[in-house]
């Protein structure tokens, strides 16, 4: 009987742990993206996971919840809902003990031999255990869907080395000046192509007062009288044609009122740039402009202007025209090469582009008549959610910065540079350039060819940056520099910094000069920041 009863038990036995080991293994699981950080700017495209899920980036943005601001392509959303991630709920696996086997009593067991059958008990352990979980932080390859992206959010992949936003290099002003806007069919266009689909409630330009009742009276040129009537429209444009279409948005507001509204923003300093409340949802890609009048009564006398930097119209390539083509060569200021200042003396029936832009015609160094200027782009946007984003934000004021080094950190993507250059108008010579990429201590040099404008070389050696990665340029010699002054700064706080808009840099600035100001120098010959 006892026999009978140790057989039937490891019968039993068997056909458990014969159970055990073919119980169902556990569906693969999402792997979780890096957690969602309050404090951390993401770009469109960019994944970050919260609360079990994983979401995708629209466009820039920065302490927005993604459980609470996500949504479809196109919703205007900041985020994208991607899928449920982390392990899934292991399958329940029975337990050896929950056989019906009768437990033998030690009595009544006869005969030692059948303890070694009993042994092979533990080795269905590893099968009932379920893989432990990977916590997202140490999930070192993400796994995104291909849909994770359906929109593409900068500017398209197949960009050629020659042309685009992605060959563009991010310096090339020397100067800023303005334009009055003292008649009534004055007008001045501000094209644009936003990088990233973006949803705004307020578009911010150049602009300056001085002379005007409320800044600075007794001063003479920029402003006079109440200032005038500021009118700004956002409007479309059609790419056939670069020209101004239909209008999406517009406001009407004295030049001084929203002069004291701008000024109370960046904490009483006196404000390089000021806004015009235009709601709208603006496309990646697309190009669109800021036309801006002075619909004063008396516009002669009653008057602001339109302020932008300057840029050598000879180096200025597609900006200095009515460009058509995103992937044109030679775009400045890490512009696509759509973007431009466009002037009109006809209330915008005519435009005029390059050198002949703006109410009077501008110069490098303020009267280098060898050298006709052309205005430049400066602007930013309020996001609908209030936080603001530069979009061209730096000016110059003809500073020379000697034996400079620029960062450019935390690339977004992988380069190979063979080349270097730096940017001079003041008759000086750039030097020596060394790039160094300060995450591997890789780094090579070369000596640029003297003169006026844009000097590159070709390095002794092409350096690498990988995605993360940071790297430096450092001229020997005399460059140009770019200003972010204080109230700049204050609007778009993340320039200069490691995650922002902009990643460029001084970590050790000069005497004079400001962490946020950025020497003229450049590496090459695409940009790690665009694709």
């Amino acid at each position: 009987m006892n026999k009978l009863k140790q057989s039937g038990g490891m019968i039993a036995l068997a056909a458990a742990i014969m159970a055990i080991s073919h119980a169902p293994a556990n569906a693969a699981a999402v792997a979780c993206k890096p957690a969602w950080d309050d404090n951390k700017v993401y770009w469109g495209g960019d994944s970050a996971s919260y609360g079990g899920r994983n979401y995708t980036a629209a466009y820039w943005t920065r302490s927005q919840n993604p459980a609470s601001n996500h949504g479809g392509a196109g919703s205007g959303q900041p985020w994208m809902a991607g899928d449920v991630c982390g392990a899934a709920t292991p399958t329940p696996t029975p337990k050896p003990t929950g056989a019906p086997v009768p437990t033998p009593k030690p009595t009544s067991i006869p005969v030692p031999t059948p303890k070694p059958t009993v042994t092979p008990l533990p080795t269905p352990k590893p099968t009932i255990t379920p893989v432990p979980t990977p916590k997202p932080t140490v999930t070192p390859v993400p796994t995104p869907k291909p849909t994770a992206t359906p929109v593409p959010i900068l500017t398209p992949t197949a960009v050629p080395v020659s042309g685009g936003r992605a060959a563009a290099i991010p310096i090339g002003i020397e100067n800023v000046n303005d334009s009055p806007m003292k008649a009534a069919g004055y007008r001045a266009l501000l094209r644009f192509v936003p990088a990233s689909t973006i949803s705004i409630d307020r578009f911010y330009f150049g602009f300056k007062l001085r002379g005007a009742d409320c800044d600075d009276p007794a001063a003479a040129g920029y402003g006079d009288g109440d200032g005038g009537q500021l009118r700004a429209s956002l409007v479309q444009i059609n790419a056939a044609t670069g020209l101004p279409g239909a209008t999406i948005a517009s406001e009407t507001i004295n030049a001084c009122t929203r002069f004291n509204q701008a000024k109370s923003e960046v904490n009483g300093a006196k404000p390089v740039l000021v806004w015009v409340n235009t709601p709208a949802t603006l496309q990646a890609g697309t190009m669109y402009g800021l036309i801006v009048s002075n619909a004063h009564a008396s516009p002669a006398t009653n008057f602001f202007s339109f302020n932008m930097p300057l840029a050598d119209t000879s180096l200025a390539g597609p900006h200095a025209r009515n460009e058509l083509n995103a992937n044109a060569p030679g775009a400045l200021l890490s512009l696509d090469p759509r973007e431009h200042v466009a002037w009109s003396t006809d209330n915008g029936n005519t435009w005029q582009y390059g050198s002949n832009n703006g109410q009077y015609r501008s110069y490098m160094n303020d009267h280098d008549q060898a050298h006709p200027a052309t205005r430049m782009p400066q602007y930013g946007y309020r996001l609908s959610n209030g936080t603001r984003l530069a979009g061209q934000p730096y000016y110059a004021y003809s500073v020379d910065c000697v034996g400079c080094t620029a960062t450019f950190s935390n690339a977004r993507y992988a380069r190979t540079f063979t080349e270097v250059g730096g940017f001079t108008a003041s008759g000086t010579n750039v030097g020596m350039l060394t790039l160094r990429n300060t995450s591997t201590g890789a780094q090579s040099s070369c000596i640029t060819p003297p003169g006026y404008g844009f000097r590159k070389c070709t390095l002794g050696s092409p350096i690498t940056v990988a995605a993360g990665q940071s790297y430096t340029v450092q001229s020997n010699g005399t460059v140009e520099l770019m200003k972010l002054d204080y109230s700049q700064h204050l609007l778009f706080p993340t320039v200069g910094t490691d995650n922002g808009e902009s990643r460029m840099y001084q970590a050790y600035p000069m005497p004079g000069t400001k962490v946020e100001d950025v020497p003229s120098l450049w590496a090459g010959p695409l940009s790690v920041y665009f694709n």
